[in-house]
C-alpha cells in the first residue's frame, strides 16, 4: 500500500502536466495541476513557417520537447525531407516524434537511448555516438533556452539556427487556486512539487508570492533532471528527490518517499 502525499503540486506544463496530474488525482493522490508556463504559439509565426520550409537546407533538426514536436506539425507544410537528420532530446520528444510527425521509415532519427536520461547532454553523447556530422543545424525550440547544445555543435564547426516553434508565457494562478495556496499554508500542508524544468523554479515562486515559498521548501521537490535537482538544491529546497521525465517514473519516486517533512 503507497503512502499518499498530502499536496501535490505539477507544475509540468502542457498535455504532459495535465496528464501526469490526472493519474495522479486517479490513485488517490490531492493532486493539482499549477503549470510553470502556459504553452503558446510561435512569437512569429511567418519566420517560424520560412524556417520549416527550408528544412532540407540543413543537415539535422533538434526537437528540444514534445511541445516543439506538436507545434512544427501544426506548422509544417510539407513531408519531412528525407535529407534531414532529426534530433530528440528525450524519450518522450522522440515518442512525439514518432506519433505526431510520422517521419517515415526513409527519416533518421537520433536521440539519447531509452534507459538514457534526457536533455542536451544526452543528445549530445548520443549524437557523438551516431558518428555523423553536420554542417548545418537546426534548433526547434521556444524563444528562449539554453545555449549549450549550440554551443556544441558551433565549436564542432557547425552553423547553427535556432527559430521559436512556439512560446513559454509564466502562468497565473486563479483566485481559487491562491485561496487554496493559503489553506494549506495554514493548515501546515506539506507539498510535493514535481518540476521538469529549472526555470520553473523562479516560476512557480513568482506564482505563489512571497508568502508561500518558504512554504514550498518544507516539503519535496521531485526533479526529472539532475541539473534541476542542482537548481532546486540551490534555491533553497532541502529535499530533493529525483526520477526521469517519464509519468511512471514520477508516480513510483512520489509513492515511495511518502509525505514526510
Amino acid at each position: 500500500m503507497s503512502v499518499l502525499a498530502a499536496v501535490v503540486i505539477v507544475a509540468r506544463p502542457a498535455d504532459a502536466g495535465k496528464r501526469l496530474c490526472d493519474r495522479l488525482i486517479e490513485r488517490g493522490h490531492r493532486a493539482v495541476w499549477w503549470p510553470a508556463f502556459d504553452i503558446e504559439a510561435a512569437p512569429d509565426m511567418a519566420a517560424a513557417r520560412a524556417a520549416l520550409a527550408r528544412l532540407s537546407d540543413h543537415d539535422l533538426a533538434i526537437f528540444v520537447s514534445p511541445n516543439a514536436v506538436r507545434s512544427v506539425k501544426s506548422l509544417l507544410n510539407d513531408a519531412w525531407p528525407a535529407n534531414t537528420l532529426i534530433g530528440a532530446v528525450g524519450a518522450s520528444t522522440r515518442a512525439a516524434i514518432e506519433t505526431e510527425l510520422q517521419p517515415g521509415d526513409a527519416a533518421m532519427l537520433i536521440g539519447p537511448d531509452e534507459d538514457d536520461e534526457s536533455g542536451s547532454e544526452a543528445f549530445w553523447r548520443a549524437w557523438l555516438a551516431s558518428g555523423r556530422s553536420a554542417q548545418r543545424v537546426l534548433l526547434l525550440r521556444a524563444e528562449d533556452g539554453r545555449n549549450w547544445l549550440s554551443e556544441r555543435f558551433v565549436e564542432s564547426g557547425a552553423e547553427v539556427d535556432a527559430i521559436a516553434v512556439y512560446s513559454r508565457r509564466p502562468h497565473r494562478l486563479s483566485a481559487g487556486d491562491l485561496a487554496q495556496l493559503g489553506e494549506w499554508v495554514t493548515a501546515g500542508e506539506h507539498p510535493t512539487t514535481v518540476f521538469s524544468s529549472s526555470e520553473a523554479i523562479a516560476t512557480l515562486d513568482q506564482q505563489v508570492g512571497a508568502g508561500a515559498r518558504a512554504w514550498l521548501r518544507t516539503g519535496t521537490a521531485i526533479a526529472s533532471h539532475a541539473r534541476i535537482a542542482h537548481g532546486l538544491k540551490t534555491a533553497g529546497y532541502t529535499r530533493v528527490v529525483n526520477a526521469t521525465f517519464d509519468d511512471d517514473s514520477v508516480i513510483a519516486t512520489l509513492e515511495s518517499i511518502g509525505s514526510s517533512p
